[in-house]
């Protein structure tokens, strides 16, 4: 105890010095401050504006006469007799003969062809066979252009009770085969290529159900999608409508992602 008193004594007189010291200093100081300056309005830089002086205009040109363009002598058929009769004139020139000629050339051309466009003995056609709409040619036995692409000129060999199942149940095939590869769903490989095309598929389908000789007559360019059509209609071919007569079928088989 006795020598932390003793500390603090200590503390107390060493700081009461240097105050005092402090002090003394700014005591002996004298206090300076900042001098003043007077301000005079000779101090001032007065700028004068001097007026800007205009130049005068640059004086117009005098109104000159326009200049006449040379005149020409009209190219006509007494001018051309003139100078095949007198080609040595100095004031003819030679560029205007040969301009002449060719004029001559032309007009006569112009009347000979107008000449022949009357005697055409050809008729003139009417207002009605000009505006008449062309009819379609008509199609080999009626039939949907469907078949018409798929068959062509194979359908002609067929029995009458083919060609009947056919052009009755070829949509109904189409239809039930789409709503199989709507069931089987979309080929995964395919889906993730956004792989997109149409097959053409081709089969007998006989009276009892069955089905020989499944083959693709055209490929979509993707392996995955032809494998899958074949595959579709191994399960679908069950629900096809029967025929009385093995028949042929072609069938479209389309593939298109939906987004």
């Amino acid at each position: 105890m006795n020598r932390l008193i003793l500390s603090f004594f200590i503390t107390l007189i060493l700081y009461s010095i240097l105050f005092f010291v402090l002090f003394i200093e700014l005591k002996n100081r004298p206090l300076s401050l900042p001098q003043r300056h007077r301000f005079n309005i000779s101090h001032l830089n007065i700028i004068q504006h001097k007026p800007a002086i205009k130049k005068p205009a640059p004086p117009k040109p005098l109104a000159t006469r326009p200049k006449h363009p040379k005149r020409t002598k009209k190219i006509t058929k007494k001018l051309i007799k003139n100078l095949i009769k007198h080609p040595h004139k100095k004031s003819i020139k030679k560029h205007t003969l040969v301009k002449a000629k060719k004029r001559v050339q032309k007009a006569q051309t112009k009347k000979v062809v107008t000449k022949n466009e009357h005697n055409t003995s050809t008729p003139l056609p009417s207002l009605t066979q000009l505006f008449a709409k062309k009819s379609p040619a008509p199609s080999s036995n009626n039939l949907p252009p469907q078949i018409e692409k798929l068959y062509k000129d194979e359908f002609d060999t067929f029995t009458k009770t083919q060609k009947e199942f056919i052009k009755n149940n070829l949509a109904k095939i189409g239809m039930i085969t789409q709503k199989y590869l709507y069931l089987r769903g979309y080929p995964y490989i395919a889906a993730k290529m956004k792989e997109e095309g149409v097959n053409i598929v081709e089969f007998y389908l006989h009276p009892n159900g069955d089905i020989t000789g499944l083959r693709l007559i055209t490929s979509s360019g993707y392996e995955s999608l032809d494998k899958n059509s074949i595959e579709t209609i191994k399960a679908a071919y069950k629900d096809y409508p029967l025929p009385k007569q093995t028949t042929k079928i072609k069938i479209y088989v389309h593939y298109s992602i939906i987004y």
